[in-house]
């Protein structure tokens, strides 16, 4: 056949155009899924869990690769017509690739769906876009039965093709819609007009991947409470939910096509405490979230994940008692959220399972780094045990400069907060710049509580000169060693956070340049950063890894520490200057700390130690001052 261009197309063709390029659209429009929300295809298709979504990515590659030879069949299908049969052919294959993969995983239906509608219309329509000598022949049929059975369904197949392609356009739009509308649209997030309430429920940004659909969250404890410590639903897990919040401290609502919660900074640095037993507790803003239970909450949600009760039809049921979900969010939940929300968790549980080859971390503690080494940056596990207690994050002004985090591996306050929203699952892009800004100004300012009982004076006024002599050296603002490393063969205290912290990581943070995830301050130490001790009295338990419980004990000898406690019991001891961390009720609730176990040495910082027990109590008294 000989191709002329100046010939007006016929009206298959002209049809067969607008099937090819809407196949085009939506195989585009499966690419972008398949790279931005693999886990969403994954359950769609029924696609077991895996470690990794490489799949994703090379399939998408895949069919990106193909749908861009669509493109000149879409422009001018009758140049080529043996090329443009290719690409209807390749529907075809596509369907008998789907069908195959549907013997394991039947999910793969709409796929085969979707190859063989538009391999079928574009069939039809390129059949009757092309000149009648070059169409496919049917066989030794009387001359003038073809000429009318050719006429016959070229009318049929035009007017049911319009009808059809009108069809899947009208139904691909409303789809579109209502899964752009339950599942994308984003509605502004809250704006709280105190900066107190913003730092404890404001959203920094985290990715989709990192949230838990709200209504599921808020069911999960009455579901399965046989998962968690005790009695009290989310503040068994140490969690702070103040009296008329509907969510702990540290979590913001959003909702992004479906109401979901994040994590924010105050998870990890709120504070609270009691007075005595019989006391309401009191929120410390900025202070080491010591009663919270950080990994036991990440394997509450896995162990309900993997629960075979963790089902739509249970989940829907219990969210409606609290919840009326409306026909078309049910049917999101069931065939979409939920399937996709279990799978993250599960997918989640593979990856965090190296935690279980080191000691538990309890309340108030956390491993920094080995999440950003082995989830984030995808190293090999080294085997290190990173195990920290949370710090406070008051007062970081007249810190700007300083090299802190425990180990002293950065002195750029932003970096540090960057670093530290990424490892929970920030972005470049998902990160909201304001709000981002508004908590860092606002930690730049805050003060730390002021101790909450008396003071005595006399007291305190006497140990003055005796932290001025003992400590002050590296513990007092604008003194020369605050702010800086004691290599560890001078401090003595347990090296494990150290060597957790490696060259490599150091590495891989420095090659990093997605503004503003820019991470250029980061270094190798060998020691633990002297840090400021404003607010001293309410970062019980003491030196890095939270392994003393009090300041008299840290000021005893090595030997004479405690080498058990409790920890996250909330009621404080003024007379040891720290969490009371021993008898029933902080046996009911607190973390059993063994110090002999890996990451928990309790040894080294032995400044202090050679003074009077009244000298002691005197510094002790001054240090409540902070």
């Amino acid at each position: 056949m000989t191709y002329d261009p100046t010939a007006p197309p016929n009206a298959a063709t002209r049809w067969f155009r607008r099937v090819v390029w809407l196949g085009i659209l939506f195989n585009l429009a499966f690419v972008a899924l398949e790279i931005l929300a693999p886990n969403l295809v994954n359950v769609n298709f029924g696609v077991p869990v895996t470690e990794t979504t490489v799949w994703n990515v090379a399939h998408a590659a895949m069919v990106l690769g193909l749908t861009l030879l669509y493109i000149p069949a879409a422009i001018s299908p009758l140049r080529f017509p043996t090329y443009t049969w290719m690409i209807v052919v390749s529907r075809f294959v596509a369907v008998v690739l789907w069908a195959c993969l549907m013997r394991s995983t039947p999910g793969f239906s709409q796929a085969l769906i979707s190859d063989a509608t538009f391999g079928v219309l574009e069939g039809i329509l390129l059949q009757f876009a092309l000149p009648a000598e070059s169409r496919i022949g049917f066989g030794n049929i009387g001359r003038g039965l073809g000429a009318f059975w050719h006429w016959l369904t070229g009318c049929l197949a035009l007017w049911s093709v319009r009808v059809a392609l009108v069809l899947l356009v009208v139904i691909g739009v409303l789809l579109g819609y209502v899964l752009w509308d339950n599942l994308l649209r984003a509605e502004p997030d809250t704006q709280y007009a105190s900066v107190e309430d913003h730092y404890m429920h404001g959203a920094i940004g985290l990715t989709a991947d990192n949230r838990v659909p709200y209504w599921l969250w808020q069911v999960l404890p009455t579901m399965f409470p046989e998962k968690l410590p005790g009695p009290g639903g989310w503040t068994s897990l140490g969690l702070i939910i103040p009296e008329g919040s509907d969510l702990p401290v540290g979590f913001a609502h959003r909702k992004i096509g479906y109401d979901s919660v994040e994590a924010n900074c105050s998870l990890c640095h709120t504070s609270e405490f009691r007075r005595t037993a019989d006391s309401k507790p009191e929120l410390i803003l900025g202070g080491p979230a010591h009663t919270l239970d950080l990994q036991g909450m990440q394997r509450f949600l896995y162990a309900s994940a993997a629960d075979p009760r963790f089902t739509p039809d249970n989940i829907i049921e219990a969210i409606n008692k609290i919840h009326k979900l409306g026909f078309i969010e049910t049917q999101i939940y069931r065939y979409l959220i939920l399937p996709a929300t279990k799978e993250g968790l599960l997918e989640q549980k593979v990856a965090y399972s190296w935690q279980n080859l080191r000691p538990q971390q309890g309340r108030g503690r956390t491993d920094t780094f080995n999440p950003t080494k082995i989830n984030v940056f995808h190293m090999p596990d080294d085997g290190t045990i990173g195990t920290v207690d949370l710090p406070q994050v008051w007062n970081q002004k007249p810190r700007i400069g300083m090299y802190l985090h425990w180990d002293g591996n950065n002195n750029e306050i932003t970096e540090r907060n960057y670093a530290a929203a990424m490892a929970i699952g920030a972005t470049p892009k998902s990160v909201i710049q304001s709000s981002f800004n508004r908590v860092t100004n606002f930690l730049l300012q805050l003060q730390p509580m002021a101790y909450p009982y008396p003071i005595d004076a006399a007291s305190a006024a006497r140990g003055k000169p005796i932290f001025e002599q003992q400590c002050a050296a590296c513990h007092a603002f604008g003194a020369p060693g605050t702010g800086h490393v004691t290599d560890i063969a001078t401090i003595g205290t347990d090296r494990h956070r150290l060597d957790s912290f490696t060259g490599g990581l150091v590495d891989r943070f420095h090659a990093i340049d997605d503004p503003p995830f820019v991470f250029n301050a980061y270094r190798k130490t060998n020691g633990y950063a002297n840090v400021p001790l404003d607010g001293i009295w309410a970062r019980a338990p003491y030196l890095h890894n939270g392994s003393v419980p009090n300041l008299h004990a840290l000021l005893m000898p090595d030997s004479a520490r405690p080498t058990s406690f409790y920890r996250g019991y909330d009621v404080y001891d003024p007379a040891q200057m720290g969490f009371i961390s021993g008898g029933a009720e902080a046996q009911k609730v607190g973390f059993f700390v063994d110090t002999n176990v890996a990451g928990n040495s309790n040894q080294g910082h032995n400044y202090g130690v050679t003074l009077s027990d009244k000298d002691k109590n005197d510094l002790i008294e001054y240090m409540k001052t902070f």
